[in-house]
């Protein structure tokens, strides 16, 4: 075959983050001949830097909400196919004030039509769930079913194996894309032809069309994250766990009757967390340590660095929702995702053949997959 057909795509992605892995799985369902560029030797950002968590129960109903779901499909399909590692735990969203309790309860009746599978748990009913849930004052928690929990760095790592395995896909890590004017690429390694170009690049705003970017609106959102040293056996915690901090956010509740009054509560008791952008999540990954988190700084440039501060008021929280053997941290990080005022995800078009595909606030590894579906139904 001559080199420049070797070098010939239908459809080249820059970024091997979940987004662009995601349209690569697409592109290979419909026969496409796709090539992946990544600058990393391997997958990197908040792709591998996040909880693991496939969080349906946090999307807004409606469009992202059935991405959620569709994409909840896909992932069971690579459960089996690519040999990922995954925990169908399910989430508890706890409730230890009146106002909680309401609202939760509110929701679960008008869970099922809205694409959930939840049910309500007794304090008794939780412990027998998840043992590591703290009892003292706990009310009941929201069960969602739907919730399971993956380790990011080998569901990625698998993704890529079962890519090139099943489908061709070709892969260039530590591979800089320079230029793209299709159907010209330009790379650390050469020049490429496409007959189609994805910008999946994450937070890089930078590299390719940086006007696109900044005149899109989108901007960056700084997370810190950690994780504990293993936890003794036998014990578990046993479900994603949050609370009323986390969950009084979601849009999906916000209809619900006594929502108001808890959120106006939540933030006169957590005016400090709520500053900082603080939420508090946990969930024990497949080394039985606690991955906990997380907080918020959107800017164009957030900070890189994470601030010590800042955990300590996480686990200080963590510690009013479980009982653990020990929050002895092993890990701490931050990464950064892209966010936007208004839109779930940016799909801009800043030159002919080649589309800028942004999967945003944090929900790439939960919608991706059917948001690649539309991208690539409407690319032809």
């Amino acid at each position: 075959m001559p080199e420049q057909q070797k070098r010939h795509y239908d459809l080249v992605i820059v970024g091997a983050g979940i987004v662009g892995l995601a349209h690569a799985l697409i592109a290979g369902r419909r026969g496409l001949k796709t090539a992946v560029f990544e600058r990393d030797e391997e997958p990197r950002g908040a792709s591998v830097l996040n909880f693991g968590m496939l969080w349906p129960i946090g999307q807004p109903p409606g469009k992202v909400l059935n991405r959620a779901l569709r994409s909840m499909e896909l992932w069971r399909d690579l459960f089996d196919d690519a040999g990922i590692w995954n925990d169908p735990c399910g989430s508890l969203l706890l409730a230890r004030r009146e106002d909680e309790l309401r609202t939760l309860q509110e929701f679960l009746k008008i869970s099922t039509e809205a694409g959930h599978d939840c049910r309500w748990l007794s304090p008794a009913e939780v412990a027998e769930k998840a043992p590591g849930v703290r009892q003292e004052g706990l009310l009941g928690a929201l069960h969602s079913r739907r919730e399971t929990l993956i380790q990011p760095r080998q569901a990625l790592a698998r993704l890529v194996s079962f890519l090139r395995e099943r489908f061709d896909t070709s892969f260039h890590f530590k591979t800089e894309v320079n230029n793209v004017e299709s159907p010209l690429i330009e790379t650390t390694r050469g020049r490429f032809h496409a007959d189609r170009v994805l910008i999946c690049s994450g937070k890089d705003f930078e590299t390719l069309f940086p006007e696109a970017f900044r005149e899109s609106g989108t901007l960056r959102c700084s997370l810190q994250m950690m994780k504990t040293s293993a936890q003794p056996s036998p014990w578990k915690l046993g479900a994603m766990v949050t609370d009323s901090l986390t969950y009084r956010r979601y849009q999906a509740f916000k209809d619900c009757p006594s929502h108001a009054a808890m959120e106006k509560r939540v933030l006169e008791e957590h005016d400090d967390l709520e500053r900082l952008g603080i939420t508090v999540l946990t969930a024990q990954d497949n080394e039985a340590g606690l991955i906990i988190g997380d907080s918020h700084h959107t800017a164009w440039a957030p900070p890189e660095t994470p601030d010590p501060a800042i955990d300590e008021k996480i686990l200080s929280h963590l510690r009013g929702m479980i009982d653990a053997p020990h929050l002895e941290i092993a890990r701490r990080w931050s990464a950064a995702y892209p966010v936007h005022a208004e839109l779930t995800e940016v799909v801009l078009e800043p030159a002919v053949d080649t589309r800028i595909v942004l999967a945003n606030g944090g929900n790439g590894m939960t919608t991706s997959f059917a948001l690649a579906e539309e991208v690539l139904e409407a690319t032809g």
